[in-house]
């Protein structure tokens, strides 16, 4: 397996955790403020990891070669992207069990591998569009739309997955020479000042309590810019198609977290549909491997 691939692997297993342990914190926060301000200060303090990473590899001068209209255009789109996702995704971790949204929202590798053709013009072939039926055949599974136990709720965890999907490929965009860090700082700036925008025309905001609800806040927004970094470097170091299969860490620990925190354990509602997957993601991953042999061959 190639270094960079590995290094990318590594990179995922810690930008997942960051990003399970920030859930978490939002869904505690959920029942007390609005989904929207919650967006709006995780972004806010979410810049504080990318400053720390340009501040440590004196990478403060690539800042300014981003102001390009065709990487504000990427920018706004990819911050866009983001917002909905969050407000998506954040109001399903306050309706619905915590690993079954995580679950849902694992359908993001699907959307990565989907998007790769028209987006990157990658490639793809019967073996990696059948991993991807697959996988969409495990969220209806556990989604089950027909049943008594289904909720419209169940819903927004696959559209943040698309959201978050999107924003994804598109740093594929950037040239390598752009660090990050710098890629990073101006997207969290962009989609803080969309998420305020949107607090400011449609939300009313409720004050801050206390000063562990704000340090829950910074904590959070630490949280989810150092995951949302490390999905960039990953995306930037390897294949999207290759890397996205590994964001399953997730599942296992969401699972847990959720039964650690709040006391659930939904076997019945994510089983078997999330084997499938969790297998559509192996499938991807098989055949990623595979190729990358044939490539390499003498």
């Amino acid at each position: 397996m190639p270094r960079n691939l590995l290094l990318a692997i590594g990179v995922i297993f810690f930008g997942i955790l960051a990003f399970d342990m920030m859930g978490i914190l939002v869904r505690m926060l959920g029942g007390s403020y609005p989904v929207m301000q919650i967006s709006a200060l995780r972004n806010f303090f979410g810049v504080i990891p990318a400053l720390i990473l340009l501040w440590h590899s004196r990478q403060f001068a690539a800042v300014p070669r981003l102001n390009r209209p065709r990487f504000h255009l990427i920018n706004l789109v990819r911050s866009s992207s983001v917002v909905t996702a969050q407000l998506c995704f954040y109001t399903a971790l306050t309706k619905i069990e915590f690993a079954t949204a995580g679950a849902l929202g694992f359908s993001g590798p699907m959307f990565i591998t989907a998007l790769s053709v028209p987006l990157l013009g990658h490639r793809i072939g019967v073996w990696r569009w059948s991993a991807v039926f697959l996988g969409f055949a495990g969220v209806v599974t556990i989604m089950q739309p027909f049943q008594d136990g289904f909720s419209h709720y169940m819903v927004l965890p696959v559209i943040a997955a698309f959201c978050y999907a999107t924003s994804s490929v598109l740093v594929r965009f950037y040239p390598p020479d752009i660090p990050s860090a710098a890629i990073q700082f101006g997207q969290q700036l962009a989609t803080c000042a969309l998420a305020t925008l949107v607090v400011i025309l449609f939300v009313d905001p409720v004050p801050i309590a206390n000063l562990g609800d704000a340090g829950l806040f910074v904590i959070m927004g630490a949280l989810g810019g150092t995951g949302v970094l490390s999905l960039a470097i990953a995306y930037r170091l390897a294949d999207p198609s290759s890397v996205s299969p590994f964001e399953y860490f997730g599942i296992p620990v969401s699972f847990a977290l959720g039964w650690l925190f709040f006391a659930e354990a939904p076997f019945d509602d994510l089983f078997p549909g999330i084997l499938f997957i969790v297998g559509a993601g192996i499938i991807i991953m098989l055949r990623e491997r595979h190729l990358s042999r044939l490539r390499n061959a003498p």
